[in-house]
């Protein structure tokens, strides 16, 4: 996710600037779920290799109503190691129901005087075609098992219908569109303590998953469309003339989808084997769009070739009603704004593709270590930028130079660049440690040991943890195993608030 806007011309990002001065009070804790037994807090991660989990779901959406009803198959292995009783899986569109107090914190960016509750309702489960018992508590689905070995392979059924809220965050809907962030169940990941089942924070991104196969079939009005993760097949006129799309895609963190009405128009070109298409509304700014979709397009293939290949048949850039850009595998929000002026901005487009290597083919626990995708974006787009667009470039570098000055305010709080998210109560300090200081320590290695070495190792990292979870001692080894221990050090320095120069 990025926080901010580029002026046209300078490469600042102005929320950047803005959150310099901590918009929101550093004591004001948002109201959100309570964490449930077995959430993941201080140790570091460590996950077996993994028989990815698949997912097969039908959905009907009600346009006019926003909802949706639909059926969610799973077939999960015990990766474990060991029997498990329980399986668990988030269900994040319960953060938006109605009970829940999101008055205070960040949640004023997502919450506001015209919003409404939403969430899902899970009506039955069948474990291995016989129905089972469940517990929905805030965002976790509890799925007791009878003696689930290890390496067996279980089928369960998952029968839901959803209201999506209207709000300003990754799941909700305006006039043109009705956007699904976050939406299908998926599994917990299990690692060393347990079943990771933390909260929906309002601060960064609370997220963390294995990859997976997805099946999706989704049934739209004929007269909407819909992109998503994976690449859709030609639509089936049905009956009642709605239409049915199908899409299969494996390899990846979660299934995002976007249903459009006819207002939406597109972009589309090649780039390699992955068509990249821009959808925005016919009146938004066309050169808006081409500009962001020509951004999207060469970031793509910038990091492609620098850091290892986009595999997916398909990426998809698009406009909905969020309040800020957002990442997800193989697609990607923009907000109206960024769309709706020719004085437009492309850093967002640039960092969210960015997040396609870091967060979505490369995992990590973003609860627990979010520098690890968002100083890698962070850095990353300042390095595509330098060189594609350096008049941005080097505004990003002005402004970084000026939001990492005056963190020892956050620091002697306890917050630092390696500090999990559920120690940041303001995006303030979030923004300056996570995103700005983290890469300006990627930045200040990368000038002792040259960009070659740097890519080279960053290639080496993309190689080694694709498709799987990473965490901040396997980013750190894979430097340290080349560079020799001072690396170590100098990351684990860093990331507890001290700013030593790397020497070898």
């Amino acid at each position: 996710m990025i926080k901010g806007e580029i002026k046209k011309g300078r490469g600042y990002w102005l929320t950047a600037i803005l959150i310099a001065f901590t918009v929101f009070p550093a004591g004001c804790k948002e109201n959100n779920s309570k964490e449930t037994a077995g959430t993941n807090k201080n140790q570091p991660t460590e996950v077996k290799e993994t028989i990815p989990t698949v997912y097969d779901s039908t959905v009907t959406v009600n346009v006019e109503e926003k909802t949706l009803t639909g059926t969610l198959k799973v077939k999960s292995t015990n990766n474990t190691g060991k029997k498990q009783d329980n399986i668990y899986f988030h269900v994040y569109p319960n953060q938006f129901r109605e009970d829940v107090d999101l008055l205070g914190g960040f949640w004023r960016q997502i919450i506001d005087e015209n919003s409404e509750p939403g969430s899902m309702e899970v009506t039955e489960v069948q474990v291995d075609g016989t129905k089972g018992s469940f517990e929905i508590k805030d965002t976790v689905l509890e799925i007791p098992l009878d003696d689930w070995k290890k390496g067996q392979t279980i089928d369960l059924v998952l029968k839901f219908t959803m209201k999506v809220p209207k709000n300003n965050g990754r799941f909700s809907y305006d006039e043109n569109a009705i956007w699904l962030g976050n939406w299908i169940p998926i599994q917990a990941v299990y690692d060393v303590v347990g079943w990771v089942t933390d909260p929906y924070h309002a601060v960064g991104d609370p997220f963390y998953s294995q990859v997976g196969k997805y099946n999706v079939q989704v049934t739209v009005p004929s007269n909407y469309k819909i992109t998503s993760t994976g690449k859709e097949e030609e639509g089936v006129l049905e009956q009642d003339d709605s239409v049915t799309y199908n899409t299969t895609i494996e390899n990846v963190r979660d299934f995002a989808m976007v249903i459009m009405d006819d207002s939406y128009q597109k972009l589309s070109d090649q780039v390699g084997e992955t068509t990249v298409n821009t959808w925005y509304l016919a009146s938004d700014s066309q050169e808006a769009a081409k500009k962001n979709h020509e951004a999207g397009i060469k970031a793509l293939s910038y990091f492609s070739q620098v850091y290892g290949p986009y595999p997916y048949p398909e990426y998809d850039i698009v406009r909905t009603g969020m309040f800020t850009a957002m990442e997800f595998p193989g697609l990607i929000y923009l907000p109206k704004n960024i769309l709706e002026s020719n004085e437009t901005e492309i850093g967002s487009v640039v960092h969210e593709t960015a997040h396609q290597w870091w967060y979505g083919m490369v995992g990590n626990d973003e609860v627990k270590e979010p520098w690890l995708d968002e100083a890698m974006a962070t850095y990353s787009t300042t390095r595509f930028m330098l060189e594609e667009y350096p008049e941005h470039g080097s505004g990003d570098l002005e402004m970084r130079k000026y939001m990492t000055v005056g963190t020892e305010v956050h620091e002697r709080r306890g917050l630092f660049i390696g500090s999990p998210v559920d120690k940041f109560n303001d995006i303030g300090s979030y923004s300056q440690l996570i995103y700005q200081k983290g890469a300006l320590m990627l930045e200040n290695l990368e000038k002792v040991i040259g960009k070659e070495k740097m890519d080279q190792l960053l290639q080496n990292y993309f190689k080694k943890y694709q498709y799987e979870i990473a965490t901040g001692s396997d980013f750190i080894s894979v430097f340290s195993e080349d560079l020799g221990p001072e690396a170590k050090e100098y990351f684990e320095n860093w990331l507890s608030g001290k700013e030593p120069e790397f020497k070898q």
